[in-house]
């Protein structure tokens, strides 16, 4: 079997394992087999049912996704916060990447530290505005800064989403 056909395999089944949202894989054994044996033995049936079964995990991840980015309606957060002079501008990316290039104004405050910057964001006043490179890192900080009770945080997700604004 060629490495393309089982790094597929791998992947649809990696979605797949005993994970289906709604139900229990009835499967999670067969499905195991399956991949240790390189697929040998797997028809058309059998890789329709892990499509199937990683299908509403895909819609999960999808949805997950852009709720952390923050939808629709957080252009217009953000460009009203852009246009207040208390708003903080907030780079959790990491130091030697916040040194290479950041927006204007922003405040190196990294993802791995941000524990320790929660009394601090907690004093500030205004908009938070929380950004890194892809928007992954800004959402998990805006999560974990909204569960310790801060507010007004908003995630940006990148850089660009400051100037377009």
């Amino acid at each position: 079997m060629s490495l393309k056909r089982k790094t597929l395999l791998a992947l649809i089944a990696s979605l797949t394992l005993g994970l289906a949202p709604f139900t229990p894989e009835p499967h999670l054994f067969g499905k195991i087999k399956w991949i240790m044996g390189g697929g040998e033995g797997m028809g058309l049936m059998d890789y329709w049912d892990l499509v199937m079964h990683g299908a509403p995990w895909l819609l999960f991840i999808f949805f997950a996704a852009k709720l952390l980015i923050g939808g629709d309606k957080s252009g217009e957060l953000i460009k009203e916060a852009l246009t207040k002079n208390n708003t903080k501008i907030i780079d959790v990316r990491e130091k030697h990447e916040y040194d290479a290039g950041h927006a204007d104004k922003a405040i190196n405050m990294p993802l791995s530290q941000i524990d320790s910057f929660i009394p601090e964001i907690k004093k500030m006043s205004g908009t938070k505005l929380l950004y890194c490179k892809s928007g992954m890192r800004s959402g998990v900080a805006t999560a974990k800064l909204k569960k310790a009770g801060v507010e007004n945080v908003i995630n940006v997700g990148t850089p660009g989403r400051l100037s377009a604004n």
